[in-house]
């Protein structure tokens, strides 16, 4: 397993925050911007028609890189040299938890630190993003959650040798992948890489409100993942339960 961080560019940081503020994007997505960076004005960003939005956002979000540009190559060398103090531990753990030897995989991981707060990643790249306010531990955090993402679907794929086209939303396999690192976070030793600032809801928030015939699916996934013989066998296990479910599952997808 094998990670280098770098730092994004500013166009590119422009293109992946301005991905989650279109007009098909939900508020839950939208509204994290304006809350991290509350000097942008909402009526002109949040508010206003598209194109207007777009125009007022790229100039904000250019000023406020140009401001950090310098900081953002300094966390770059602190994640690199975070990520080689901890290497091992996580191959590691992640062997024993996903019953792999994960030695000499995932070798072509890359960060890249960014002004967008969400974080999103390229499952089939092993690429993510990583908020450039983050500290070093909040940094492991955010690697370790996509790096359960890279290794399950790593498994995954050898095992049902489906399309890879669903492991990205808004396909029902992406949103249980979504979902585990609940499982994984509270219920394996992954968990203990995740202190209290994350640890509670280490998965979207809204996953805690959602509930099949009155039962928080995430304690069915749980009971799932505690009783399974193997990873696979859990895996089975949740998506056949979530193609049982997916009317109710996905109206309660923010």
């Amino acid at each position: 397993m094998k990670l280098v961080v770098d730092v994004m560019s500013c166009e590119d940081t422009i293109n992946s925050i301005l991905h989650f503020q279109t007009d098909d994007s939900s508020l839950y997505w939208r509204e994290t911007l304006f809350q991290v960076y509350p000097s942008l004005d909402k009526s002109k960003g949040l508010d206003a028609v598209w194109d207007a939005r777009k125009e007022y956002l790229c100039e904000q979000l250019r000023l406020l890189y140009l401001q950090v540009e310098n900081d953002l190559t300094v966390k770059a060398k602190i994640f690199n040299q975070y990520w080689l103090e901890k290497k091992d531990e996580v191959t590691e753990v992640f062997s024993k938890v996903f019953q792999i030897d994960c030695e000499n995989i995932l070798d072509d991981m890359t960060a890249q630190i960014s002004l967008n707060p969400i974080c999103p990643r390229d499952i089939h790249c092993h690429f993510f993003t990583v908020f450039y306010r983050y500290g070093k531990e909040q940094f492991l955090m955010t690697a370790i959650h996509e790096m359960v993402h890279f290794v399950w679907f790593l498994i995954w794929h050898k095992h049902f040798k489906d399309s890879v086209s669903h492991y990205d939303a808004p396909h029902l396999e992406w949103l249980l992948s979504e979902m585990v690192i609940d499982t994984f976070v509270h219920h394996s030793d992954i968990g203990i890489f995740f202190d209290s600032s994350r640890i509670e809801k280490p998965a979207y928030r809204y996953f805690y409100d959602m509930k099949v015939k009155g039962e928080p699916i995430l304690a069915m996934l749980e009971e799932f993942y505690l009783s399974a013989t193997s990873i696979t066998d859990f895996m089975e296990k949740a998506i056949q339960y979530c193609r049982e479910n997916e009317e109710c599952i996905r109206k309660q997808v923010l």
